[in-house]
């Protein structure tokens, strides 16, 4: 029976699951970036790691292996030269430094829908154009996880349509539209270093000799074009009903919702997976927030202190660093600036403070014309703390899952192993069991309610409108 791997290029490390044609997870591991999250060099040499993990866990799967599929962070950017290297450090996902280039691309291309905002892809490719002084040689433009898999297949330029998002590409023609051609001439860019564009789970090679040996993979593994992580995410979820709705609870927040079709505007894209739409936004506020300001041992020692049933009353928008994207477009704002307290005095409104945005990031996207039906399934690191879970359903006023099988990965494993079913809506929801439910309070939905709109009175004017069209 063959087996398939799904590769998760996350933002701290890399996770892996070893799936059989039944779908069923045979070998998961995860293992930390041996170097810098910008050092493409340490995805590789995490990959090596992650394999001999996997094959050692179950050899005999291992030696099944057909297909490979990789998922990574969205809009991290990396430009490389003829051979396939890499030019600079990769541009994270997060990153601002495109402020200006950002601003002058809102001006010349106002509906460029994804590709708009400081940390867009399109937006780092005008700073590069700017500030790289090897811009020059520049033969291809790559995301994290399709530079990955072009490592391995030692095919180039070659990318799926979600990550291309916010390049600037139209997902639903698989082409460049003119408009993004018109900026990069006025730029000085070469519209021939964009990648060329495929369906998700589509064979774009075999694997290399040189990786078939270092990864001890069988002859003619394939690789079939992966996704960015959290379509990923959405993938292992089971989204594939209209109105099915997802958050992301990572480093970050994303949020998906199934729509008949597509959906763009500032801080507004959608992606397709298979016959579906995909429409999300993400917020740069998330864990990654919660940790400049309390380590994880102190939230594990503090989710008793939690009461969900009952406000804090404070008003916190906490940021990991200087910038936000949605639901405020505001990338050089900083965030909250927080009151000198003791740890057990912010907990609570740090969270809070990241369900209000989450309840705000919906609202604009209902104001979109899209439905959002209960539960909103929730994945991520976040979903372990279960006050916090009781504490969403409250601010959202909707019920709030658990999704049991939340792995990224899952959802690449699912997409490699499509292209030998009948494609992804035979793989979609496969993996999905349903976990724990929370409620919303009637009691707490005054409250709650009414610190919500105070939130988005008090911050809404840091930013630029979000117009979708």
């Amino acid at each position: 029976m063959p087996t398939y791997l799904g590769v998760d290029l996350g933002t701290s490390g890399l996770r892996g699951v070893l799936i059989d044609a039944d779908l069923h997870a045979l070998a998961r591991a995860a293992l930390p970036y041996p170097g810098a999250f910008t050092d493409s060099a340490a995805w590789l040499k995490g990959l090596e790691r992650l394999a001999a993990n996997l094959r050692t866990q179950h050899p005999r799967a291992w030696s099944a292996l057909r297909a490979i599929s990789l998922d990574g962070t969205s809009s991290t950017l990396l430009p490389c030269a003829e051979d396939g290297a890499a030019l600079c450090p990769a541009l994270p996902y997060s990153d601002q430094r495109a402020t200006l280039e950002a601003r002058w691309l809102a001006e010349h291309w106002p509906t460029g829908g994804a590709a708009l905002g400081t940390s867009s892809s399109l937006s780092k490719l005008l700073w590069l154009r700017q500030h790289l002084s090897s811009f020059s040689q520049i033969k291809y433009i790559h995301h994290q996880a399709d530079w990955v898999a072009a490592q391995l297949t030692g095919r180039f330029g070659i990318s799926d349509r979600g990550n291309l998002l916010k390049i600037g590409l139209d997902a639903q023609q698989l082409s460049y539209p003119d408009a993004l051609f018109k900026v990069l001439g006025q730029a000085g860019i070469d519209p021939l270093i964009l990648p060329e564009a495929v369906h998700e789970g589509a064979a774009v090679g075999t694997v290399q000799t040189q990786w078939i040996r270092q990864l001890h993979l069988p002859a003619r593994t394939e690789i079939r074009a992966g996704c960015t992580d959290s379509v990923a995410a959405a993938l292992a979820a089971g989204l594939q009903a209209v109105g099915q709705a997802l958050t992301s609870l990572g480093s970050t927040m994303a949020f998906k919702v199934v729509h008949p079709h597509p959906i763009s505007g500032h801080g507004i894209y959608s992606h397709f997976l298979g016959d579906y739409c995909l429409v999300g936004a993400a917020s740069n506020s998330g864990g990654a927030a919660l940790l400049r300001y309390l380590s994880a041992a102190q939230m594990a020692s503090l989710e008793s202190t939690i009461t969900p049933g009952r406000p804090s009353g404070q008003l916190i928008y906490p940021l990991p660093a200087r910038g936000e994207r949605f639901p405020v477009n505001a990338p050089e704002w900083p965030g909250s600036i927080l009151p000198d307290h003791q740890a057990a005095a912010i907990f609570q409104p740090l969270l809070e403070g990241l369900a209000y945005i989450e309840q705000w990031s919906y609202s604009i996207l209902q104001a979109a014309g899209v439905m959002i039906d209960e539960p909103i399934r929730s994945v991520g690191g976040g979903a372990r703390n279960l006050p916090w879970m009781q504490l969403r359903a409250n601010v959202l006023q909707k019920a709030v899952e658990i999704i049991l099988e939340n792995d990224a990965a899952m959802g690449s494993a699912l997409l490699a192993a499509s292209g030998d079913s009948d494609g992804i809506v035979a793989v979609s929801g496969s993996s999905h069991s349903n976990g724990r439910i929370f409620l919303p309070d009637p009691a707490a939905r005054e409250s709650y309610y009414f610190y919500g709109t105070r939130f988005r009175d008090r911050f809404s004017a840091l930013s630029r409108n979000h117009r979708p069209h």
